[in-house]
Formats: C-alpha cells, structure tokens, sequence
C-alpha cells in the first residue's frame, strides 16, 4: 500500500512531466543539446545566412533556414520586413517540415550583426502562429562546437514530408500601431531597443530618411542582453537590472519594444516576455519602418545627449 505522502509525490512527478511535454525552457544548453540531438520529437534548425556554410558544417540533425530568403519577412505595402499573414507563415513552417507537436530548437551559425536577433525573430513567429515548444540554443554554433565537436555534420539533412501544420494565432504578444499611439497618448512604456546613437538622432540607416525615435520612447539596446556582444545571453541578474529597473521599465508594467524592422526589438521582447516572464511585454513587429505609413513622425533628441549620457552611466557626474 502507498502511503498518501507517496502519492502526492507521484502526483506532482505526473503534472510535472505533462506540463514539461506542453511546454519548453526558451534557452538550452550546449549540454543539453548534445544529449537530445537526433531525436524523433526535436527539430533543430541553423539559422544563417549561407546554405554553403551549412553544407559544410553544422550540429547533427539539424535543418536550415534563412531569415531573409524563406519568407519569414516579407516587403508589404512599401514597408519591408513585415510579417507575413498567418497563411504564407502556415506554408513556410509546412515547407521545412515542423509539426504542432514538434520542440523547436533555434541556433545562430556565425556572430554577425542581427545574428541573435533573426533567431528571436523566427522564435516570435513561432509564438505568434501558437506553437507550444520553442528553445534557441545558448551560445549558437560556435560555442556548441567548442564543448561537442564530435557532433558535427556536413551535407543536408533533407525534410522528408510537408506537413499539416494548424496554426493558433497568439494576438497577446504583437502591437499594432494604433496600441502604440494609445500608449503614447497614455504615457506607458515604450522601448526603442536600437542602438544609442540612433535613439538620440546622431546617425540613421541609410534606407531610413529620418533622424531620431518615437516620441515617448526609453532605450535599451538590445545588445546589452548579449554577454559582450556575442551569442551567449547574459545571467538573469543582470538581464532584470537591464529590463526592470526604474529608471527603465517596471516589472509586470505593460511595454511595448520597437526597432527599425522588429529585428533588435525581438531580442528585447524575447529576454523580457521569455527569460523574465513580464507577460504584459509586446512587440511592434512593424516599427520605425511601419511609423511613418501611419502619418506619424520621429524625432531627435541629440539636443539632450548630455542628459541621456548621465542615464546611461557614462560620466560618473550628472547634474
């Protein structure tokens, strides 16, 4: 005869293993990775941007994709890198072969600009179509090789059948633009997570006419998540220190990131809603690019540098 204690430990144990088959940890380990590769129910993908790298190289068992070549984006009414409707996304997720029960595993190839932030990307499409079990890959590539170069592959690993993939749309986690003007008008937190100089008005991309960011807005780049910059996402301790300070955005306030394109905010929304678990986050996929679509502007704010620079700590005398 079991014992009630022992029944209650056997019930938790039950729960816990159903709710861990419903859901996955948003970062896994090199170590991890290695002990579940090749397995029937995890699908691994490369993101990069060279199908001859991948050839060449790349964690066993693992598919491709590019960002900008698959359809994950697309050019929309002049604004480019858009997301797609929820039935060009359904093709592409069907195309590369993922199945609703499927656990997801993102991976970046190289440390390039945006590298992370095109995994965020692909994991926030994912989330957005409903899809339950997503991870990225802690460090990408290289650091996977550095501790398990054994498991690695050259030539392509094939799909072999297109899938019937039923899609839930998640609205909770994207802003259009009329909540970010609502935002605007009642004074909550918005987040340009592009670099300084950009948030200020110092420099712009070429593609974009305009200087500077949305009125109203706070920044927090979003490679200050990336331990120097790289592909291994900073301790929790000093991802909150980043996203919930005071002087940035409250813990459980609701915020929503923007960027140029969706790219960098993606980074953010990820370590806040994923990582910190702040539910009421949300991304404006569409971002500066979709701003001025809306009849509305940027603006400068390099006549506060001085200002902005005590906020970011860089002279230890503000006054």
């Amino acid at each position: 005869m079991q014992s009630k204690n022992e029944k209650k430990v056997l019930i938790f144990f039950f729960i816990f293993f159903q709710f861990s088959q419903l859901f996955a940890s948003p970062l896994v380990t090199p170590n991890w990775m290695s002990k579940n590769l090749c397995n029937k129910n995890i699908k691994v993908f490369e993101v990069g941007k060279s199908f001859n790298s991948y050839k060449i190289e790349h964690i066993s068992c693992s598919f491709y994709t590019n960002f900008y070549n698959d359809g994950w984006r697309e050019t929309y009414k002049e604004v480019s890198m858009s997301l797609p409707n929820p039935i060009k996304l359904k093709t592409l997720v069907e195309k590369l072969g993922i199945k609703n029960s499927d656990h997801i595993i993102l991976y970046p190839k190289k440390n390039d600009t945006y590298a992370m932030a095109e995994v965020t990307s692909i994991y926030f499409t994912l989330k957005y179509l409903g899809h339950k079990k997503i991870s990225i890959l802690n460090g990408g590539y290289p650091g996977f090789k550095k501790e398990f170069p054994l498991l690695v592959d050259e030539g392509e690993l094939y799909v072999e059948d297109k899938t019937n993939y039923k899609y839930k749309i998640n609205t909770s986690i994207l802003a259009e633009a009329a909540e970010l003007m609502d935002s605007i008008v009642l004074k909550k937190n918005i987040t340009d997570s592009r670099e300084v100089d950009y948030y200020l008005g110092i420099n712009k991309l070429d593609r974009f006419k305009d200087y500077g960011t949305i009125d109203g807005s706070i920044n927090i780049p979003s490679m200050w998540n990336l331990k120097d910059r790289g592909l291994i996402f900073n301790d929790i301790t000093t991802l909150n220190k980043i996203h919930n300070s005071e002087k940035k955005v409250l813990k459980e306030k609701p915020n929503i990131y923007f960027c140029y394109a969706g790219l960098e905010s993606s980074l953010n929304w990820f370590v806040s809603h994923e990582l910190l678990e702040n539910k009421n986050v949300k991304l404006y996929e569409g971002s500066i690019f979709d701003w001025p679509s809306k009849k509305k502007e940027v603006s400068k704010k390099v006549l506060n540098i001085y200002r902005q620079l005590c906020i970011y700590h860089y002279y230890s005398l503000c006054a």
